[in-house]
């Protein structure tokens, strides 16, 4: 196959890809439910819950940016930044959800740096530490509110959820344990053993790097405060924050990480999350109700995922790591073993 004939059939694949993804929206939205949305909403306030989500693309790109120097990949803030936009179209697009927006982004980083096996391994690294937080935050949300009705169904269980987390993070990341309980010998005899074991390598080096982890947390936590700040104005505009609207916000807190978890699963189950939980353990509406701010605040994501549809359709390759426009000398530096 020529050169030309590859170019026109990538073409052709990415506009494919990016067609499927509109017609798979198309086919699911529930426009009957999204017209009473917009007869009940206010509008004001949903507007007003876009521009503050409008920072995320940006904190997530410097995220996956600041995790990635951990192995001498080292995009530019852009490029970066065009990685993002490129997964979160596909997150808000497809039925893949999160987990095809991730194989987006470490398939455009891999296939230009030598670290492959590094550069897969830290965008699902980043995507541990969203879990991680998301989880953490609404397990100390339930904790620190034990007392809240709205909890009483569902509050312990997070609160086991986030031990069981640390527990295994705990086992993960501990060389003694680890040699106790021969995970690395399992891991050679798992199918694909060399490889899995070249990615357990690159996911142990940022227990070596801990500032580089925490900094991702506290990213992540930017993320997470300005996004559930968003659903929390969605919701106040469909009236489900109860007389006391502020009262009501750490109930978001808590239960809005929650329903971005299930957003990974198929497409269906983070509507039903959000009744379960806004509707029938918290009480803060109907079920249509719930069912709406689930639709606007997908409506609101994917409105900061659309650039990534450009991304796509112009292949923005991001330039290799040796390329001297992107390294940054001082980083590159930090990057390497001490």
């Amino acid at each position: 196959m020529t050169a030309r004939a590859r170019r026109a059939l990538s073409t052709l694949v990415r506009i494919s890809i990016c067609v499927l993804a509109v017609c798979w929206l198309v086919r699911t939205t529930r426009w009957d439910q999204f017209k009473e949305a917009i007869a009940t909403a206010d509008w004001r306030l949903v507007l007003l819950s876009l521009l503050v989500l409008s920072p995320n693309p940006v904190v997530l790109a410097l995220r996956l940016r600041w995790l990635l120097v951990v192995h001498g990949v080292c995009l530019s803030v852009w490029q970066a930044m065009k990685v993002t936009f490129a997964g979160n179209f596909i997150i808000g697009t497809t039925p893949f959800g999160t987990h095809g927006g991730d194989a987006m982004k470490a398939y455009y980083i891999a296939r230009d740096t030598p670290h492959k096996h590094e550069a897969v391994t830290t965008v699902f690294v980043d995507r541990i530490i969203g879990v991680v937080s998301l989880v953490g935050l609404a397990g100390v949300v339930c904790l620190l509110n034990w007392q809240n009705p709205a909890f009483s169904r569902w509050g312990r269980i997070i609160g086991l959820t986030v031990l069981a987390m640390l527990v295994g993070g705990g086992v993960y990341f501990s060389g003694r344990l680890r040699r106790l309980l021969w995970i690395d010998r399992l891991l050679l005899h798992l199918p694909l053993g060399a490889h899995i074991r070249k990615i357990d390598q690159a996911a142990f080096e940022f227990r070596n790097r801990p500032g580089r982890v925490v900094g991702g947390l506290l990213l992540t936590v930017v993320l997470q405060v300005i996004a559930i700040i968003s659903h929390f104005l969605i919701g106040w505009g469909l009236n489900m924050v109860g007389e006391d609207p502020w009262a009501t916000f750490p109930v978001y807190l808590a239960f809005v990480p929650i329903c971005f978890l299930a957003g990974a699963l198929p497409i269906g189950a983070m509507e039903l999350t959000y009744v379960e939980l806004f509707a029938y353990s918290a009480g803060l509406g109907t079920p249509e109700t719930a069912t709406f701010l689930s639709l606007l605040s997908r409506l609101v994501q994917l409105f900061w995922a659309m650039p990534g549809l450009l991304v796509i359709l112009k292949a923005g390759r991001p330039k290799p790591a040796s390329d001297p426009e992107l390294i940054d000398t001082t980083v590159a530096a930090e990057s390497r073993p001490h």
